[in-house]
């Protein structure tokens, strides 16, 4: 029933964010494999063919109906930077590049690609307008960081308030 529920809510809102902590790795996007079961639970209703009988959406059907998707990295630590292919310096990349460089299809040929790529696919066809916000640490101070709730936005990092901003 979770893909179910998730299909629903995802439909229902206008915005769908993804709160991670971390960078985007293979492990949080096989946590975003419901995605691509989300099509399976969907049916629309054909404008030509069978009577008009409900039928399975693709991804890119859904994608006009889909929320706009944030994807928002908490604790976030990489530098975002693109190294170059042939060995020469790193540039600095926005985070809607990093974003779309971890959607990038794989290259690999093992059996587990075909599955990496399909999650990438999905989520690029039922997610047209996605955006990406790296948040740094709030505070530093562990014992801080237990109590945040007591904190007065000037004990904040300034990085984290530009992120907020």
């Amino acid at each position: 029933y979770s893909t179910q529920i998730f299909s629903m809510a995802v439909l229902l809102s206008s915005l769908f964010v993804y709160n991670q902590m971390g960078g985007i790795d293979e492990a949080a996007l096989d946590r975003l494999s419901l995605v691509t079961e989300m099509t399976k639970h969907i049916r629309v209703r054909a404008e030509e063919g069978a009577q008009g009988k409900p039928r399975a959406a693709s991804a890119a059907e859904l994608g006009r109906f889909s929320p706009s998707f944030v994807w928002l990295l908490r604790d976030f630590y990489l530098d975002l930077a693109d190294s170059d292919d042939n060995g020469g310096p790193s540039r600095a990349i926005s985070p809607a590049e990093y974003l779309e460089s971890a959607l990038r299809s794989v290259d690999d040929r093992g059996p587990g690609a075909v599955a990496k790529n399909a999650i990438r696919d999905s989520i690029k066809a039922l997610f047209p307008e996605r955006e990406c916000f790296p948040l740094v640490r709030p505070v530093n101070d562990e014992a801080q960081l237990r109590n945040l709730d007591a904190l007065s936005n000037d004990q904040f990092r300034p990085e984290f308030k530009d992120g907020l901003n």
